[in-house]
Order: structure tokens, then sequence, then C-alpha cells
């Protein structure tokens, strides 16, 4: 049986950039994780989620791209994403060499076509659909947690002085709680007091038996 091998990873190019032949296997979606500004021919460097230090360095027609569509403020484009594809019909010098374009940007709710110069007099419109990207999980509430698992400890506690030992025990962990989540100390308070001992009383004038939480 063959193992699965993806050629992709065997072809990238030995460069400090993104390059068109690192997109020979397909598009990529990267998330912005920082932009620079330089003097040069390529100004701007991309650098994204696993770049491993290439950065995307667009062209002037892309950099255009991102001005309309998210603005001139780059600080602003970190944490967004954006789908990069190879596209070969970019020429250079009358040879068709490809480069990287731009074809889903994230924060895009509909499509767009931005007109730029694509040559020399010549402008042309270049379609940008929105990127549906996952939002992130929340985080894992481990107060919320603490609290039920504490409370579960309470409900199968083999008596009320266990339950008062419990108590001691995370006496600490519970005053934070209490500072900092009293939603949660609250309810961890009630299902204490739901454990204490009924204490009777007998009434004399009536005959009966009145129970009562003691406190």
């Amino acid at each position: 049986m063959n193992d699965i091998v993806d050629m992709s990873q065997f072809v990238e190019a030995k460069s400090d950039q993104l390059n068109t032949d690192d997109l020979l296997g397909g598009p990529r979606t990267v998330t912005i994780r920082r932009v620079t500004g330089s003097d040069g021919d390529q100004p701007v460097s991309i650098f994204y989620e696993g770049d491993n230090n290439k950065p995307f360095k667009p062209c002037k027609t892309m950099r255009r791209i991102l001005l309309a569509v998210w603005g001139r403020y780059a600080s602003d484009y970190v944490g967004r994403s954006m789908t990069l594809y190879r596209d070969d019909s970019v020429t250079f010098g009358g040879l068709n060499v490809g480069g990287i374009r731009v074809s889903h940007m994230s924060h895009v709710d509909k499509d767009m076509v931005v007109v730029v110069m694509k040559t020399k007099g010549k402008k042309a419109g270049i379609k940008i659909q929105p990127l549906n990207v996952d939002a992130p999980k929340p985080a894992a509430d481990r107060a919320a947690s603490w609290a039920t698992n504490f409370i579960e400890q309470i409900n199968d506690a083999a008596d009320f002085e266990a339950v008062m030992a419990l108590e001691a025990k995370y006496a600490e962990r519970l005053a934070e709680l209490k500072e900092k989540r009293p939603e949660l100390h609250s309810q961890i308070m009630d299902a204490s007091k739901a454990r204490m001992p009924v204490a009777e009383t007998f009434d004399a004038e009536t005959g009966e038996i009145d129970s009562e939480e003691s406190f």
C-alpha cells in the first residue's frame, strides 16, 4: 500500500517569499498575522500563519485590490484571511510567467469588482468574492467547568461534614470565585446549603414536630 504523499511540499521554491510555484498544488487560504512596508520594488510583505517566514509580497495590482477592499491601513488586515492562487495568464516581458492573485477575501459580504490599471493605458475589473471563515470557537470557560465539578462533589458527598471539608480544602479557590465570578459562587453555596442537616423541634402547643434547616 502506497503512503499518501503531498507532492506540493517538495516543489516549494527556495526563496524568502511566497512564489507562484508554491501554489502549483492549488489555491491557499491564509490568515494575516503581520504586514510590513519598506522601499524597493516589492515594498509590502504580508506575513501569515504558517508562512515559515516566507511572506506574500503582493504586486502593485494586488496592493490596489487590498487598498480598495480592506482600506488604507494595513494594521487592520491582521487577523483577516484571503485566498491566493496561481494565475498562469500573468505576463512579463511578453512571456507567461504566472503570478499570485487574490480570489477571495474575508470581511466582504458580497462580490466586489475592483477596476484597476492592468496594463499600460488599459484598465480591467478584478472580481473578489467573500471568504467565509469559520468563527473561532469560544475559549473554554474553566471557571464554570470547575464550579460544575465542585457542585457534583457536593452532591456526592457522604454528609454535610464532608461538604464542609471540601469547602475548607478549596477555600482559596472559592474566595477567588466569589470575587471574580459571583454567580458561580452563589450556585455552589446553594448546592452546599441544600446539603445542610435538618434540625427537628417539638412544638408543645400543637404536639407536632417542626423541621427547619440548622445554620
